[in-house]
């Protein structure tokens, strides 16, 4: 009996020992303060961050009528192309239309009617009552992998967030020593950040079943826009983002999502370039506005 309970006692004594110590590492090797991004977040609602015109675009003044010699761009999208968290001149509609005229030495007009929060049916809509009118020689799509959400996906978000905040309040409720320690915060944050990826995976590749309802009307808005494009003539080109808060390497988790949409692009006529291998093999981390308080593309990213 004395030496069953002394092997306890020292199985208990080495755990604790072990415990302690990872405690220590944990301690020692934790950065000091969190990684920045590539890009200092900025305050984009400054007068001087760039201008919101007459029509609530993120855009110079555009007239309707296009002065002759000037070629132009329609440019559609969601925040991405809107430049949400980055200076106006960074955003990729202002980079292209300065590109455009420096290589093509033409004056062109990239028109940015992009909206933060549209998705393709949406966009389809706005071609067709407003963007055709700019007499386009090309449209410009930006496609974000959330533009095949449904109408139910901002009640399930709310839900998501509202399941978040209890979490860190029930967190908030534990023990005081184990709430002081160092390891028990790193192995709850890490299981709950695997916890809440893999959560985020298995949504976003819901939203590309072939029955899902958003799913259905994006390809439908595709289709519609690539109709609206071939009856005029106009070239209709799609580029298609990948999601930064995700390593942008062979694990990228949505390489079927991409061809997804590239298959349903293509088949509406339009030009696709799948932005992923441009991004390929570098640090997310370098790519975002504010690492995860904000995944969208910063400056490095617009421009490339």
């Amino acid at each position: 009996m004395r030496r069953r309970a002394a092997s306890v006692a020292l199985l208990l004594l080495g755990v604790g020992l072990g415990l302690l110590a990872a405690e220590a590492a944990v301690r020692l090797l934790a950065p000091a303060r969190e990684e920045r991004s590539g890009y200092a977040p900025v305050n984009t609602r400054r007068r001087w961050g760039g201008p919101t015109n007459s029509k609530g675009y993120r855009d110079e003044e555009r007239s309707l009528a296009k002065a002759p010699g000037v070629p132009r761009v329609v440019s559609l999208g969601d925040s991405f192309a809107w430049g949400a968290g980055v200076e106006f001149e960074d955003a990729y509609p202002q980079r292209l239309e300065r590109m455009l005229r420096r290589r093509r030495h033409e004056p062109w007009e990239v028109v940015n009617l992009a909206r933060p929060g549209m998705n393709t049916a949406e966009q389809a809509a706005q071609l067709a009552d407003e963007g055709l009118g700019y007499d386009p020689d090309l449209v410009l799509l930006g496609y974000c992998l959330n533009d095949s959400e449904d109408e139910n996906a901002a009640e399930l978000r709310r839900a998501r967030d509202w399941q978040e905040l209890r979490e860190e309040r029930q967190a908030r409720r534990q023990p005081a020593l184990l709430e002081r320690s160092a390891l028990f915060r790193f192995v709850g944050g890490r299981l709950r950040a695997t916890r809440e990826t893999r959560r985020r995976i298995a949504n976003y590749r819901a939203q590309y079943r072939d029955d899902y309802s958003g799913w259905v009307a994006g390809r439908r808005a595709l289709a519609e826009i690539g109709r609206l494009c071939q009856a005029r003539h106009i070239p209709f080109v799609v580029v298609v983002f990948p999601l930064f808060g995700n390593p942008l390497d062979d694990g990228y988790p949505f390489g079927e999502v991409h061809a997804a949409v590239e298959r349903a692009a293509a088949t509406a006529g339009a030009h696709v370039v799948d932005l992923l291998p441009a991004y390929r093999g570098l640090r997310s981390a370098l790519l975002v506005v504010d690492g995860v308080n904000d995944e969208h593309p910063n400056e490095i990213a617009h421009r490339i």
